[in-house]
């Protein structure tokens, strides 16, 4: 039963941060094509690590007190990082892993039932995590998402890149890998 709430209490929180619903409403998506930057500009995360945002994307500090860090956003792109405090134990080995990775597929799916998986990896980066991607909704739009969720210090932080559908892999290959390989934690 404790393993079970656990794994709810992961993929319910993990699914708030994939569909891009911190404290406020979604934003209505822009209509610009963002611009392919792979250029990084390290960004310092406040609980110590940083992320390599695009230099010529728009970036601001998420609110303060909240889970959201930072908003990087360029046309119709947007890299949100949040991060969550957690009491629970954290998923550290390759089962627990495959549970929380089963667990946000089902939250995603409950909240977006049109939302279509093309990936859900385990991953080390060198901390546990677990990347999904797929087409999604936001703000009634569709849109490429990649969503990395790193299980370290007590804490889960959650890499949302967003981007639209006509570039996805454009997007993916030279905005999203760059961010998602630059993650470090303190």
């Amino acid at each position: 039963m404790r393993r079970h709430l656990l794994m709810l209490a992961l993929a319910s929180s993990a699914a708030a941060g994939l569909a891009a619903c911190g404290d406020g409403p979604t934003p209505s998506p822009s209509v610009g094509r963002p611009a392919m930057d792979p250029s990084g500009e390290p960004y310092p995360l406040p609980t110590g690590g940083q992320i390599d945002m695009p230099a010529s994307w728009t970036t601001t500090p998420g609110p303060a007190g909240g889970p959201q860090l930072v908003r990087s956003v360029s046309g119709q792109g947007q890299i949100v990082v949040w991060q969550y405090q957690r009491t629970e134990p954290l998923p550290t080995s390759r089962r627990n892993l495959r549970n929380t990775r089963r667990s946000l597929r089902n939250a995603i799916t409950a909240r977006d039932p049109n939302f279509k998986f093309t990936a859900a990896l385990l991953r080390r980066v060198p901390q546990p995590a677990v990347e999904i991607a797929g087409l999604g909704t936001l703000a009634g739009a569709r849109r490429s998402i990649r969503s990395l969720h790193v299980y370290a210090d007590g804490r889960e932080t959650v890499v949302d890149c967003i981007g639209p559908v006509t570039d996805s892999a454009a997007f993916n290959t030279t905005v999203c890998e760059p961010v998602l390989d630059s993650l470090t934690l303190g």
